[in-house]
């Protein structure tokens, strides 16, 4: 498939971008957030769970989602540590790249599809 000169532009500032958080990734410490009991039990099942389905071709926005689920599943395994419970929340460290996945998940959804919740 062919691109346009936009489209390439694009894709070398996608790669650049991803060069500046290579850079940063390492100076970051893992941060303690809250997120509701629910979320939790949510990225718990979604670590816990066997995708048996045999892998196909997929789309790039395929591959997207199931690079954001696998991001779910990570916050998941961290979450099946005994945590501290506050109430309807529990307290999470999670690294800067699961919190930015997750921010970037919601970002995504929340311009496909605004209200959607």
């Amino acid at each position: 498939m062919t691109e346009s000169p936009a489209q390439e532009r694009f894709r070398k500032d996608s790669f650049n971008l991803a060069e500046i958080g290579r850079h940063l990734r390492e100076q970051l410490s893992p941060v303690e957030v809250r997120l509701p009991v629910t979320l939790i039990e949510t990225a718990r099942a979604a670590w816990a769970r066997e995708e048996l389905d045999p892998h196909s071709a997929e789309t790039f926005e395929q591959t997207l989602m199931r690079s954001l689920a696998g991001q779910l599943a990570l916050i998941g395994l961290v979450a099946s540590q005994d945590l501290d419970r506050d109430g309807d929340e529990y307290l999470i460290r999670l690294k800067w790249g699961q919190i930015a996945s997750a921010l970037f998940a919601a970002d995504l959804w929340d311009d496909h599809e605004p209200g959607n919740r």
